[in-house]
């Protein structure tokens, strides 16, 4: 009797695996991850490894990556003003063409420059909580159901490690090609700029992209205890319509979009 009161009442120790088991199982694994993302705060060493290899390796824009993307990307900044030289004259143009040069060949010079930190830690902080938003409003208001922000904060920046792997394998290839040419998706079947609107939208669809939205709706799946598939349609239909005015945009200025 005694014993079995014992077995009842003692408190079973459920330890919460650690960070480097978490950032593992998320690409292994993400089922078992999520619902150990209990804490306001858990995101912050996945974003801080975002931000790093962002600004190192991460294609389009590390420090590795930027002169190779300035010196390619400079032939088609330069033809996207070149259709409006008419409308500016001469000397206008000339004046526009003197500071893209000029910022053109500093990017190509100097890579770094003390307030792209801000650039590499604000802008993905501002992407993710927008990804954070809509996917908190299509939990708690969409479907009914309840969670903290911070919460599925921790679900968007874990899956966002995928989007970063991604980022720094193509880094790699850039600098090993010498080209920002580098694709792991459809870009693979149209892989020459030729500034169509099909070439624009497939250098957008990647593996990792995909791979990182399912990973996404398979974490809030885990937090709001519902099926994944209602936050794929969301989240997938959100991209989609991205990419295609990302794709539009890079029409009228000569691919220089680049994310």
């Amino acid at each position: 009797m005694d014993q079995e009161n014992l077995s009842s009442t003692q408190p079973v120790s459920q330890q919460r695996p650690g960070i480097p088991s978490l950032l593992i199982s998320v690409f292994t694994s993400p089922s078992s991850v999520f619902g150990a993302l209990t804490g306001k705060t858990v995101w912050i060493i996945p974003f801080v490894i975002i931000v790093i290899i962002g600004a190192t390796i991460a294609s389009p824009g590390g420090y590795f990556i930027r002169p190779i993307m300035s010196r390619d990307l400079y032939p088609a900044v330069l033809k996207n003003i070149e259709r409006y030289q008419a409308q500016m004259g001469e000397e206008q143009f000339n004046q526009v063409k003197a500071k893209i040069d000029e910022s053109f060949k500093e990017a190509i010079a100097n890579p770094f420059k003390w307030y792209y930190l801000l650039t590499y830690s604000g802008l993905p902080f501002v992407i993710l909580i927008v990804i954070a938003a809509i996917c908190i409003i299509s939990g708690n208001f969409l479907f009914g159901g309840k969670s903290s922000f911070w919460i599925v904060m921790n679900v968007v920046v874990f899956a966002a490690l995928i989007g970063t792997l991604g980022d720094a394998i193509r880094g790699i290839l850039v600098m090993l090609k010498d080209s920002i040419s580098v694709y792991t998706g459809l870009g693979l079947l149209k892989p020459t700029d030729d500034g169509s609107f099909l070439f624009y939208l497939f250098r957008q669809v990647d593996i990792f992209s995909i791979w990182r939205i399912l990973v996404t709706a398979i974490g809030l799946g885990a937090i709001y205890n519902m099926k994944p598939k209602r936050f794929a349609y969301v989240l997938f239909s959100v991209w989609i319509i991205f990419i295609v005015l990302v794709a539009f945009a890079n029409i009228f200025t000569g691919g220089s979009i680049l994310y």
